[in-house]
């Protein structure tokens, strides 16, 4: 692992249990649309951070690999915005169901979420050829829509 990947995992080391002192904060039960929309903000929130060190890493010192084209997309990205869009269409219907959710829940809630954003940081999702495919950073990488010819 890279010392960014061992800075992130203390970031979630330190974020996850600080979830168990905001929860006392937070109404229960709660709307099922609120939990879905919090959870991928906070996904896509953590992708975020973790792109402007990117970016930032980069203007330091600048790559010399060479810019890649590819049909594709952030996996990670792709699963915030599906939770965005899922919990606004639960809104939007208004969804009355409500969860209630104990300290350890959202504890472990927070937790899952931030992980998964770990697991997923490295992963596009491509549709030429469709597959899911390992891209380190994917600072270089600039997404088309259609491959040039």
């Amino acid at each position: 692992m890279t010392r960014a990947e061992w800075i992130e995992v203390a970031v979630i080391g330190v974020m996850a249990p600080m979830s168990w002192l905001v929860w006392p904060i937070l109404s229960s039960p709660t709307p099922l649309w609120q939990i879905v929309l919090g959870l991928a903000v906070l996904l896509l929130l953590q992708s975020l951070m973790r792109d402007v060190a990117i970016v930032l890493r980069a203007r330091r010192s600048p790559s010399n690999e060479p810019h890649k084209e590819g049909s594709c997309f952030c996996l990670e990205s792709t699963v915030g915005a599906t939770g965005i869009l899922a919990g606004a269409i639960l809104a939007g219907l208004g969804s009355s169901t409500r969860i209630a959710i104990g300290r350890p829940e959202f504890f472990l809630a927070v937790a899952g979420t931030m992980a998964l954003g770990f697991i997923l940081k490295d992963w596009v999702i491509s549709w030429k050829p469709f597959g899911v495919r390992r891209e380190k950073d994917h600072v270089n990488l600039i997404v088309r829509w259609k491959p040039r010819r």
